[in-house]
């Protein structure tokens, strides 16, 4: 499958799983958990983009021409914050209304985000040179641990 055609289908997966997720929670039934997990991810994308300033946000997992990388804020920690944002978000959306379907929706997600940022994080060990040792450093999704 050609570059350009993978990345838009594995962004295109990603906001259908999205959408389905936020689409099917009903309103009736939030929660004060669900509350925190989308605190939390608001406050770690707003994080995200404030360290990004230097370089321009992309949906795509290529890199831009004139990209730098970004290893200060969450990129000391986690090599993809956005994601970790929109994980706790679905977590969220899970908890808060529990269904199998949903479930599926949520490790469907998974699957993408780990997939485009496997892509991502190919296309920028070839990019930046430092990118091997960016990656000793910090953890691709969860603080400490992955």
């Amino acid at each position: 499958m050609p570059h350009r055609m993978k990345s838009i289908l594995l962004v295109a997966l990603q906001f259908l799983f999205i959408l389905l997720l936020i689409s099917g929670t009903p309103l009736n039934h939030l929660s004060l958990l669900h509350a925190i997990f989308i605190i939390m991810s608001f406050l770690l994308i707003l994080w995200a983009m404030a360290a990004m300033q230097k370089s321009k946000l992309r949906i795509m997992p290529e890199p831009s021409a004139n990209a730098t990388l970004i290893t200060h804020g969450p990129y000391r920690y986690i090599r993809h914050p956005m994601y970790t944002a929109i994980l706790l978000g679905a977590a969220g959306l899970l908890i808060n209304y529990f269904t199998w379907v949903r479930l599926i929706m949520v490790i469907s997600l998974v699957i993408v985000l780990i997939s485009k940022l496997t892509w991502e994080e190919k296309m920028l060990s070839q990019k930046f040179e430092g990118y091997s040792s960016y990656c000793r450093d910090s953890k691709r999704l969860i603080p400490f641990l992955y």
